[in-house]
């Protein structure tokens, strides 16, 4: 976070939370940030991305939950993209997302990314980012539907990482995808694996991508 912290999306504590420890000296204490909404435990948080004002948005899946959307755990009717305030007020933005994954912001922040990780329809969803925080205008950035079921294109739509130029990373079928802002699609890296996240060195001279079991490094000119 804005402070150097270390926050986390614990899918098996279903929570958002903060190591209570400096990174140079990690121990696993942790504090809640967000564990419950209207009363209801949260399903099983999974990424997030924070906004310049201090606010964190982030996606909320069953996919730590044993039987997914059919556990009998799960206390919330659905799988939310929620907005925890700077002041600790929780909020969720949109409640109609089937699979929820990786989010993140366009480089101005007028936009909002959400992958959706829906086996019977993948695709990245973007949001208008209001005033307020709220989103509007919810659409389509890119459907891969097409892709359901081709070799080399194992995977789906996961985690994403935003280059200072406004292009951005997203990880999906086959590996990661390079988008422009607008969606056209301009190459994919493909890593042979089914690839889940990705991020990028603080000089912006390397790529790196978690896929399955192995961790990857790209270097970008």
């Amino acid at each position: 976070d804005r402070d150097g912290r270390l926050v986390l999306f614990q899918q098996g504590d279903r929570r958002v939370a903060v190591m209570d420890a400096p990174l140079s000296n990690p121990e696993p204490r942790f504090l809640t940030l967000a564990g419950r909404y209207q009363g209801k435990r949260l399903n099983s948080p999974n990424d997030g991305v924070y906004h310049s004002d201090g606010s964190l948005y982030f996606t909320d899946p069953p996919y730590g939950l044993e039987e997914g959307l059919d556990d009998p755990r799960k206390e919330l009717p659905y799988q939310g993209i929620f907005r925890l305030a700077p002041e600790g007020e929780l909020e969720v933005l949109d409640d109609s997302v089937s699979y929820p994954n990786g989010i993140a912001f366009t480089k101005d922040e007028n936009t909002l990314l959400v992958a959706v990780s829906d086996h019977d329809h993948p695709m990245w969803l973007a949001y208008d980012v209001q005033e307020d925080g709220r989103l509007a205008n919810k659409r389509v950035f890119y459907d891969a539907i097409e892709l359901l079921g081709k070799d080399g294109e194992q995977g789906m739509p996961d985690g994403m990482a935003v280059h200072s130029s406004g292009l951005v990373f997203a990880t999906g079928p086959g590996g990661v995808w390079l988008f422009k802002p607008s969606g056209e699609v301009l190459a994919k890296i493909r890593t042979g694996r089914l690839t889940a996240n990705c991020t990028l060195s603080a000089d912006e001279k390397t790529l790196f991508i978690t896929a399955h079991d192995t961790l990857m490094t790209f270097p970008l000119k």
